[in-house]
């Protein structure tokens, strides 16, 4: 397909020739020699497969403690509409190609049905760009045609919120109309476009729901209507009878979905994925493991029991990293460094760097085995889920419940199928309220607070680092929770800290750097939490949780609405005037 699309841009360089100039007009050209047959439409679309991809980390979040990025500099003001960086050039060229393509698709030879599948393809990867925009800046001015330098819409104002949205609901709608079952899961199909028009319209949903009242959200219609269609897109694929959730030894089905341990092809809950085929394509997933992405304790805390039951606050308090995992939802010792992990082919325990992560580490989309999946550093051939099954559940439980509809029918056939594969106890319905949850979730006010509070621990430890937590606390208007600083690990007092769990000193913690035993190996990390040369320090000095010399202090505030939207940025406004800042970014 890559070579496809490479000869595919080679010969629209020598057809935009000076040569071929004299001959016809330029816009011409590719209408009159490439849009004529099905071939042509398929071998445009190959680029749309690079339009979207996944994630395998959550930040800027609350499940990580180290986030050096943008949010950072938002909350403490240095970023700007004069030196942020989105909107330009390269934010609208990819809008460009899709709508060059669904202006001209049909003037190809072949099939009706054929030519409509592939402008399906055209419709879905124009709602998915929007998506973002309208994630990031609300209003945005929508453009369905091809734009040529003259056109006076070149310049227009935003559109409304409402009017966009609108419209990728109308896109995606039909993508699913006419988009086909395919022969692979690496190939766009009709469940997946479901699947993502289910997951906007849970996020347009909850996003009026929970920002409503905000002046520069220019909406209409209420949050009802989009839990409904989130709840019809979802039923469409719970019904179609061809995904079911991946299971097996609980102890291994959940991780085996995302560290190599199966065949995402034949996996039942796979409803799309990126093949990464050994020696030809290849990502970074390793990188999870110690390269600044610590993990929280509020999100190593969300694990339930294995009973069921939350984990409360004295229990967690004072809980130690070699205590943590025991009687804990299989789900996070599949997604968390724990005492005794190994990496793969190793034969030795990890000692973790708990300089770099707080002493909570994701290891979800660690390679299982090296020789097959890992050839070294940045060089990973595990594929990547992009849709599955799961999320499907989880939106469904959720619109419901935001509905106040819930029932013990839908929690058994969404969140328990869930906890099932990894042997954790079915959630029923009224279940006590976590405080820890409640703390999390202030504006929650459905009749099935209750149910909502477990459906979004579940939904964040189900996706954990699958890139949804950012997301989900816009959506939920939650973003005060960047105030706060977050925890790794408890350490009772300072001294030797045993995180491989051989009882064997891996490290020794001091709060001033003295008495360190000279029989420990020379790479045996100190932590000062009187120099300001070391990044992390003991909560209450001598003993507590390990924590960000960077968050003492020196957090920011997450203004609100405002840090909810991104400026455009000021040289955008003085080429259209007409473009209006929002949200308090003038």
């Amino acid at each position: 397909m890559k070579k496809i699309y490479l000869i595919f841009i080679v010969a629209l360089f020598f057809a935009c020739n000076d040569e071929h100039l004299d001959r016809f007009p330029q816009t011409n050209i590719t209408e009159k020699n490439f849009f004529n047959n099905i071939t042509d439409l398929k071998t445009y679309t190959y680029q749309f497969y690079d339009y979207w991809g996944t994630t395998y980390w959550d930040r800027p979040s609350d499940n990580t403690t180290i986030e050096k990025g943008s949010m950072r500099g938002l909350m403490l003001g240095s970023v700007t509409a004069d030196n942020y960086g989105g909107w330009g050039k390269s934010a609208w060229s990819r809008l460009r190609s899709i709508n060059y393509f669904l202006g001209n698709y049909s003037n190809a030879d072949g099939d009706e049905d054929e030519k409509k599948r592939y402008a399906a393809m055209g419709h879905f990867a124009r709602a998915k760009d929007y998506i973002e925009k309208v994630q990031t800046y609300s209003d945005v001015p929508w453009y369905s045609t091809v734009l040529e330098t003259t056109d006076e819409d070149l310049y227009k104002p935003r559109d409304t919120r409402e009017m966009v949205v609108d419209s990728i609901i109308n896109d995606l709608e039909m993508a699913t109309a006419h988009l086909k079952d395919e022969s692979k899961k690496t190939l766009l199909s009709k469940w997946a476009a479901y699947t993502e028009l289910a997951r906007y319209c849970l996020y347009e949903g909850t996003y009026r729901q929970y920002h409503a009242g905000e002046t520069d959200l220019h909406v209409t219609k209420q949050p009802a209507y989009f839990y409904n269609k989130a709840i019809e897109a979802a039923t469409a694929v719970m019904e179609s009878g061809k995904f079911s959730i991946h299971t097996g030894n609980i102890d291994e089905a959940y991780s085996d979905l995302f560290n190599g341990g199966t065949n995402l092809e034949s996996s039942p809950e796979i409803i799309m994925y990126i093949d990464y085929e050994d020696d030809k394509r290849e990502h970074g997933a390793e990188l999870v493991l110690e390269f600044e992405n610590g993990i929280s304790r509020s999100m190593a805390d969300s694990y339930v029991k294995s009973d069921g039951a939350f984990m409360t606050t004295s229990e967690t308090q004072t809980l130690e990293l070699n205590d943590a995992f025991t009687n804990r939802d299989p789900r996070m010792k599949q997604s968390l460094f724990y005492p005794g992990y190994t990496l793969p082919e190793t034969g030795n325990p990890h000692k973790l760097a708990i300089n770099k992560t707080g002493g909570y580490a994701q290891i979800k989309f660690m390679p299982k085995e090296r020789s097959t999946h890992w050839d070294g550093y940045a060089t990973v051939h595990t594929d990547l889920p992009l849709y599955r099954y799961a999320e499907v559940l989880l939106i469904y439980a959720e619109a419901k419940a935001e509905l106040g509809q819930l029932t013990q029918e839908d929690l058994d056939k969404t969140v328990n199928l869930l906890r099932d594969r990894v042997g954790v106890a079915h959630l029923k319905m009224n279940p006590p309220v976590d405080p820890v949850q409640e703390e999390l979730y202030p504006n929650v006010t459905s009749a099935q607070k209750a149910e909502i509070l477990e459906i979004r621990r579940e939904r964040r430890v189900e996706l954990f680092a699958e890139g949804f937590r950012y997301t989900d606390m816009m959506r939920w208007k939650i973003g005060k929770l960047f105030e706060k600083p977050q925890r790794g690990i408890y350490v009772p007092s300072t001294g030797l800290v045993d995180v491989t769990g051989d009882g064997v000193p891996d490290y020794f913690i001091s709060d001033d750097g003295s008495n360190m035993p000279v029989d420990l190996p020379s790479e045996t990390t100190v932590y000062l939490s009187d120099d300001s040369n070391v990044s992390l320090f003991l909560e209450y000095g001598k003993s507590g949780h390990i924590m960000l010399k960077l968050e003492q202090g020196n957090i920011g505030t997450f203004a609100e609405p405002k840090l909810y939207y991104r400026p455009i940025p000021t040289s955008e406004i003085l080429l259209n005037p007409n473009l209006e800042q929002l949200f308090g970014w003038n």
